[in-house]
């Protein structure tokens, strides 16, 4: 069957959030817009307006964006003929799921309720998953439950719980332990933070080995911050944090509102993923470590910034850990870090940075960097 140009407009124009709601891909609103969870740079604007008759998003940290079409390719990975068959397939129930949404602005600040994730017993859904899918140790899982840092909710998911200075619940991270492509996509289990949990906030729990200097471990999730703590955490003396950014490794500002909660570290870690997300991360971190320092106050001015990311083989260091092959620890200083991975990022065909017309063109980041570097 041929499809009409007019056709073809209209599967590629479909409702961007009734295809997030319909696939349980986790975002939060403001007014008219929708900014995902695992990917706070990728905004969505849903208005609709006789100058932009359908929704768009627009991908910051990667500079892309456009309608529904463009979304399943930069987003899902979907090439152009297997975008066009999937949109044409779900049409049906992205239209009838479109005219039950709800439109509504809320003007009431939203406020984390514990009640609604109460914890369960047994655990066995998620300590399964934690310790056979993720290969988390059962040990450790059970110190997470037995510290009120985990809980099985009712509906089998694992909940990572939030706590800040004074240990007052104030949010928490949820992650699905029923595995499930079709509905949820490449990550293939749900993945949200509660709805109304502190603004700039995440997962965080502590290690004491003895006295020495204190360090904070930060991470794009929880899983990965407990992956790293049960291979490397017992290598270091001293009391250590280890805290999640609760999604994409361009959340940093989380980092600078947790050292203003808990204090500053002698040393700063970053333990973000791999990819193109993880390398814009450490960068955005390394400009709020450079803004900090420049505030004078000596204890951010001895503070030390480390990178401690994974083999590049590796995604994320929980995928380090599954693999039970290579436990080694890399550790490099920022300057190091930018010159060995910054040529990683420049070809679209490894990092899909890059829209065809920006394909030659380096990011803003990336030429700030790099003129920073060469003066």
């Amino acid at each position: 069957m041929t499809v009409t140009a007019t056709k073809t407009d209209e599967l590629c124009r479909q409702s961007i959030q009734a295809y997030l709601d319909l696939k349980g891909i986790p975002y939060t609103q403001e007014d008219h817009y929708l900014r995902l969870k695992d990917h706070d740079s990728l905004v969505v604007d849903t208005r609709v307006t006789p100058s932009k008759p359908y929704e768009t998003f627009y991908w910051n940290s990667r500079g892309v964006g456009g309608n529904l079409f463009h979304f399943l390719h930069q987003y899902e990975g979907l090439d152009g003929s297997t975008a066009m068959k999937t949109l044409e397939k779900i049409r049906p129930a992205l239209s009838r799921h479109e005219k039950n949404m709800s439109r509504v602005v809320e003007s009431k600040p939203r406020v984390y309720e514990q009640w609604r994730y109460r914890g369960r017993q047994p655990t066995h859904a998620s300590f399964d998953y934690l310790t056979k899918t993720r290969k988390l140790s059962p040990k450790l899982i059970q110190e997470m439950y037995k510290a009120g840092l985990l809980r099985e909710l009712r509906n089998g998911d694992a909940f990572f719980v939030w706590y800040d200075h004074q240990h007052k619940e104030v949010g928490g991270d949820e992650q699905g332990t029923s595995i499930n492509h079709q509905k949820f996509g490449k990550r293939g289990t749900r993945k949200k933070v509660a709805w109304g949990a502190k603004k700039h906030f995440g997962f965080h729990f502590s290690v004491n080995f003895g006295n020495q200097p204190e360090r904070l471990y930060v991470f794009e999730s929880p899983i990965d911050a407990l992956s790293f703590a049960q291979m490397h955490a017992k290598e270091y003396h001293g009391k250590q944090r280890f805290l999640s950014l609760n999604g994409s490794g361009s959340k940093v500002e989380t980092i600078t509102k947790f050292i203003g909660e808990f204090g500053v570290p002698k040393e700063l870690h970053l333990g973000l993923d791999t990819d193109l997300g993880g390398f814009n991360g450490v960068l955005k971190a390394k400009q709020q470590v450079d803004w900090l320092k420049s505030l004078n106050i000596p204890a951010l001015n001895d503070m030390k910034l480390v990178i401690d990311q994974p083999d590049h083989k590796y995604k994320d260091w929980n995928e380090q850990l599954q693999k039970n092959q290579d436990k080694s620890l890399h550790q490099q200083s920022f300057e190091k870090f930018y010159q060995e991975n910054k040529n990683r990022f420049i070809d679209k065909d490894k990092a899909k940075v890059h829209t065809q017309k920006q394909s030659q063109n380096q990011s803003p980041m990336f030429k700030s960097y790099t003129h920073a570097m060469q003066h």
